[in-house]
């Protein structure tokens, strides 16, 4: 058999290696065999070449940083972490007057609990009334008179610092913040963002909206639509109040701060350094709070993530056939002639209890099941009164109506009971309502059980019937 035989190829000389090898152990001798100067040549040129390198090095971790850099995460970095109650929500008062150069300086015009659920991404707004009469204080009076009545007797953080504890009262939230901001910071705030846009609900004409210049009025007007404002035209929307109510003024309120921050959301203001920058010096002048720079920015950073149709606004007001009627207006000899709003009951049961939907049931609000109050006992107007008290706390009724059998006549029961139209079926086979945190809101109400009834028998838009037995004694509250 032939044999071939071939070459093993040899690994290749490392000539290169050699050559740098033998040049340093020349450059080493050579610096050895020298003199002082020739080492302090050798040495300096040596450290401009490591002085050369650590700048590119570091030119290099820059511009990677650059490349990758994250505005508004630098942003939000420097936000602190926010106070949270109980229930994980971070709350504070907001506060609007009309400064020291409008008139009715040192009168709050608005006072508004803002509780924010950050895992939710939604927040719930509930206005006090200017005139809500305050006992709890060294010096009783409207509301919005809290700091001008004690601001001789505390420090301005501690006079403007009760309306955190008063609204806490109120509301029965531990409040930790205040922001108060006058009428110069709002113009300037909306102006900033380049004006808002708001659905205004009906026409509006005032003709006796204050005139800052010689103490008189002036008309002021805005026709029903979508309509665009600068500052002092949202300005004049959220004071006016002369053909209006101070309820209407306290939803336009709560309707444009709404706007305000989806605009500024859509701007992307809450990750731009320069709109920051801009925004802090146009109200730095004009606003008094208990938040340091820091924990601003953390609620900027939340601000940016509210869903818009997680937005609870609601407010306590004196006609009780509507929802948040929860004051009365009292015999003005009692309260050195003063027209003032109290709660009824002369206590706060009620309005704690709107209030426990309002920031802690409000899935109620953002899904809105309808509700129908039937009938099935022998006394009258028992579904009507009941239905009516569910209104009060903002259920949504849909129908009030006598419960039938199968042949359409009136049926009588024993127990009452709350039928729920649509759910699912878990793993285990469970049914599930659709809409539980209405659902438990509801029964808080109505003691009863609940159960699945059948779809085909739920009116149009009824998610929910209560049917009212023999054994119903009442709502549980009032």
């Amino acid at each position: 058999m032939p044999f071939h035989t071939r070459r093993i190829r040899k690994r290749p000389p490392l000539k290169p290696f050699r050559k740098v090898k033998g040049a340093l152990s020349q450059g080493v001798r050579y610096y050895r065999t020298g003199g002082p100067k020739r080492k302090n040549r050798i040495l300096a040129v040596f450290m401009a070449l490591l002085g050369i390198f650590i700048v590119w090095k570091v030119m290099s971790a820059v511009y990677g940083f650059i490349s990758n850099f994250d505005v508004k995460q630098m942003i939000y970095s420097m936000g602190s972490d926010l106070e949270k109650d109980e229930n994980g929500y971070i709350n504070i008062v907001l506060l609007g007057d009309g400064g020291y150069e409008r008139d009715g300086a040192d009168l709050v015009d608005t006072i508004m609990v803002a509780s924010v659920d950050i895992q939710k991404n939604a927040v719930s707004l509930f206005s006090i009334p200017r005139d809500y009469y305050v006992k709890s204080v060294q010096f009783p009076g409207k509301i919005n008179e809290l700091y001008r009545n004690h601001k001789k007797v505390l420090k301005k953080e501690e006079a403007y610092g009760l309306f955190s504890r008063v609204c806490g009262e109120v509301t029965g939230l531990d409040i930790p913040y205040y922001l108060r901001v006058d009428f110069n910071a709002f113009v300037e705030v909306v102006d900033s963002i380049g004006g808002i846009a708001v659905e205004v609900q009906e026409d509006l004409v005032d003709p006796y909206y204050p005139n800052e210049t010689d103490n008189g009025y002036t008309l002021f007007e805005v026709h029903k639509g979508l309509q665009e404002m600068d500052g002092e035209t949202a300005l004049k929307f959220v004071r006016s109040r002369k053909t209006t109510s101070d309820f209407d003024r306290a939803k336009r309120q709560q309707q444009v701060l709404e706007a305000i921050r989806a605009k500024a959301t859509s701007m992307k203001v809450f990750t731009s350094p320069k709109a920051l920058k801009n925004l802090y010096y146009a109200v730095i002048d004009n606003i008094d709070t208990n938040l340091d720079m820091r924990k601003m920015i953390s609620f900027a950073a939340i601000g940016e993530h509210i869903n818009r149709d997680r937005v609870v606004s609601k407010l306590i007001h004196d006609d009780p056939g509507q929802e948040g009627g929860f004051l009365y207006t009292p015999e003005r000899q009692f309260y050195d002639g003063l027209f003032v709003l109290v709660p009824f009951g002369d206590n706060l049961d009620l309005i704690h209890h709107y209030a426990d939907l309002i920031f802690h049931k409000r899935e109620l609000y953002f899904e809105n099941p309808g509700v129908e109050v039937l009938s099935a006992v022998e006394t009258p107007g028992v579904a009507r009164n009941t239905a009516y008290q569910l209104n009060r706390y903002g259920f949504n009724i849909q129908k009030i109506d006598n419960y039938l059998d199968g042949a359409g006549e009136k049926e009588y029961l024993d127990e009452t009971v709350i039928f729920y139209y649509s759910w699912q079926e878990d793993k285990k086979g469970n049914v599930v309502p659709d809409y539980p945190v209405a659902l438990e809101a509801l029964q808080s109400f109505i003691r009863a059980a609940a159960m699945p009834g059948d779809p085909l028998e739920a009116g149009a838009g009824v998610n929910f019937s209560v049917v009212i037995g023999r054994d119903f004694e009442g709502l549980s509250v009032n």
